[in-house]
C-alpha cells in the first residue's frame, strides 16, 4: 500500500481528522498571543473592537456563501435565544478584553492560568447549577487547582484576579452556550451584531481622526487589524468540525494546548519573568488536570464497555 492511500485512509478517519482540526484550532489560538503582542501599541478595546467588527463581516460572509444567513435572523428575532445570546456576548467581550488587556501589558503567563483553571471551573458549576455528582478524581483534581491558586495567592500577595476573570468568563460563556438551540456559527456572528454598535462608539469616540486607527498608520496595522478576524472564525470553524467528531474526552484534552502555547511563549519569546509563586502554582494546575484528564478517558471507557454490552445483550 503506497504511503499516500494510506495517508488518505488516515484523514477519512472522523476521529483522526477531527483530532487534527481541534489541535490546528487550539493551536492558532495559542499562536494568536504572538499576533496580539504585534498590535500592543494600541489599547485593548480597540484590538477587541477591531476584532469583533472584523471578525463579524468575515462570519457574515462565510453564513452568505454557505445560504445560512435566515439561521441568523432567526435568533435574532427569536424570543428565547435572542437574550441569551446577548448575555453569551457580554462574556465573550469580557473574556476576549481581559485576555487581550492580559497580552498587551506584559501578563501572558497569569492569563493563561485562566485557561487553565476552566475545565476545573466547569466540573465546579457542572456540581452546583446542574447537580452534577463529582467522583473522587475530580474532587481531588478541583483540590489541587485551589491550592496552587490560594498559593500565589499567598505567595504574591494578591489575588490572581486577570487569570479568575478569564476563567470565571469562558467557563460561564460556556455555560450558557449550552442552552442555546442555535448552530455555532449563526450564534457567533449573532453574539457579534449585539457587540458591533458597542465597537463602532469606541472606535469614534477613541480614534475620531484615523477611522477607528486604520488611517496614518502606513499598511501594516490595518492589516494586523484586519487580520485579527481570522483568528476568531477559522479556529472556531475548526473546532466546530472537531467537536462533530471526536469525543468529548478528545476535546477536553485538547483544550489545554492554547495556554500551554501561550505559557511557552510567554517565557521564551515574549520575555516574561516566572514569579516564585508560579513555580509552584502551575504545577499544581498541571497535576489537577492530569487527574481530571485521566478520569475523564476511564469515564469513557467505561460507558464505551456498556454500550458494547447493551449491544450484544440485544443481538442476543
Amino acid at each position: 500500500m503506497s504511503i499516500f492511500h494510506r495517508s488518505n485512509i488516515l484523514f477519512r478517519n472522523p476521529s483522526f481528522s477531527g483530532t487534527l482540526a481541534g489541535c490546528s484550532a487550539h493551536a492558532l489560538w495559542g499562536v494568536a498571543v504572538l499576533y496580539w503582542h504585534l498590535l500592543a501599541t494600541l489599547p485593548a478595546v480597540t484590538i477587541l473592537a477591531h476584532r469583533m467588527l472584523w471578525s463579524l463581516l468575515l462570519l457574515l460572509g462565510l453564513l452568505a456563501a454557505t445560504r445560512r444567513l435566515p439561521e441568523l435572523s432567526a435568533a435574532l428575532r427569536s424570543r428565547r435565544e435572542a437574550p441569551r445570546l446577548a448575555l453569551c456576548a457580554a462574556l465573550l467581550s469580557v473574556n476576549w478584553g481581559f485576555f487581550l488587556w492580559g497580552v498587551t501589558t506584559g501578563r501572558v503567563v497569569e492569563a493563561s492560568l485562566g485557561y487553565f483553571i476552566t475545565p476545573l471551573l466547569n466540573v465546579l458549576m457542572g456540581r452546583f447549577l446542574l447537580g452534577e455528582r463529582l467522583s473522587r478524581a475530580q474532587t481531588l483534581a478541583i483540590l489541587l487547582a485551589l491550592a496552587g491558586v490560594s498559593w500565589k495567592i499567598v505567595v504574591y500577595g494578591h489575588v490572581p484576579w486577570l487569570a479568575l476573570t478569564v476563567a470565571a468568563s469562558f467557563a460561564l460563556y460556556g455555560f450558557f452556550q449550552k442552552t442555546l438551540r442555535v448552530g455555532a456559527a449563526p450564534g457567533l456572528t449573532a453574539e457579534l451584531v449585539f457587540l458591533a454598535p458597542f465597537a463602532l462608539v469606541w472606535l469614534a469616540w477613541a480614534h475620531p481622526h484615523d477611522f477607528g486607527g486604520l488611517a496614518g498608520h502606513g499598511l501594516s496595522q490595518p492589516l494586523l487589524l484586519m487580520g485579527t478576524a481570522l483568528f476568531t472564525a477559522i479556529p472556531l470553524q475548526l473546532f466546530g468540525y472537531a467537536a462533530q467528531r471526536v469525543t468529548l474526552a478528545t476535546l477536553g484534552i485538547l483544550q489545554y494546548v492554547s495556554p500551554s502555547l501561550n505559557f511557552l511563549f510567554a517565557v521564551t519569546l515574549l520575555g516574561e519573568r516566572l514569579e516564585s509563586s508560579d513555580m509552584v502554582a502551575f504545577p499544581l494546575i498541571w497535576c489537577a488536570l492530569a487527574v481530571y484528564t485521566r478520569d475523564a478517558l476511564q469515564t469513557l471507557a467505561r460507558m464505551r464497555r456498556e454500550a458494547a454490552t447493551l449491544r450484544a445483550q440485544k443481538r442476543a
